[in-house]
């Protein structure tokens, strides 16, 4: 099966916060709309990109993947260097390796991988993509179990709670905030009032930023797409199970763990 790993440098660094990756992980997934893709990964000076494409369509796909970053990343975008996959066994190796790309260059990874396809792959992202499905008939051995390993997640079952549901919908968007007119952001909102049918309008105007005429609406709109409630659960089930480590100093006797050490998820 033809595959293509593609990497693209980046000029200026990307900061290491939530909204850039968000920013940075919406515009390549709504840049490659209907490619695709196998995985991805941000790293803090490079994107690498999996797709089951040969290598005059990774050209092409680079190009758009170029249009898309460049608008919120700017002009620091190196030209793209590509690997034609040559196997299954090279296909899954790059596929984990990609996926595990902060592993790979011993960098602490983020606990929820927002800056990689894990989310995507696990129903925790719900923005239009073919990853599922590309996975599924380039890897069949590949399940959930062998993600979750690469993310060092629990399994996860979608839980509904109101503390924290503002950012699970916006990290299931790839947005930075659930904020403004836009479809996506609308989109969220609605999903949140949907999954609390039962909470006041007041409550959930507060939540939301929004007066309570605007949940009024929100509420008497069409039900969401069901994969983006499903994906703010699993968001709010991430955050119970795998909370973020308190911010301090370095550890003095650290050590990185080599990649050739590391044991592989897939062989």
């Amino acid at each position: 099966m033809t595959a293509t790993h593609i990497v693209i440098a980046l000029q200026t660094p990307l900061c290491r916060d939530r909204s850039a990756s968000r920013r940075a992980v919406g515009a390549l997934l709504r840049g490659s709309a209907g490619a695709p893709l196998l995985a991805f990964h941000f790293s803090d000076s490079h994107v690498h990109v999996l797709a089951l494409v040969d290598r005059a369509a990774a050209g092409r796909l680079a190009q758009r993947l170029g249009v898309a970053l460049g608008a919120v990343l700017g002009d620091g975008l190196l030209p793209a260097q590509f690997t034609v996959v040559r196997d299954q066994t090279h296909l899954a190796r790059t596929f984990e390796y990609i996926l595990r790309n902060d592993e790979k260059h011993g960098v602490a990874p983020d606990p929820w991988r927002e800056n990689s396809a894990l989310p995507d792959l696990l129903g925790l992202r719900a923005l239009d993509s073919e990853l599922v499905r590309s996975v599924r008939r380039a890897l069949p051995r590949v399940d959930g179990s062998d993600l979750r390993a690469m993310g060092g997640w629990p399994e996860l079952e979608p839980v509904a709670t109101i503390e924290g549901v503002v950012d699970a919908a916006a990290a299931a968007l790839a947005l930075p905030q659930l904020v403004g007119r836009g479809g996506e952001a609308v989109a969220g909102r609605r999903a949140i009032v949907a999954m609390f049918p039962l909470e006041k309008v007041a409550s959930l105007a507060g939540i939301l930023g929004r007066s309570s005429d605007a949940v009024r609406v929100l509420r008497a709109a069409p039900p969401p797409r069901s994969e983006l409630p499903r994906a703010i659960g699993l968001q709010l089930a991430l955050r119970a199970a795998v909370p973020l480590p308190a911010e301090g100093p370095f550890a003095a006797n650290s050590a990185k763990i080599a990649w050739a050490a590391r044991a592989r998820v897939l062989r």
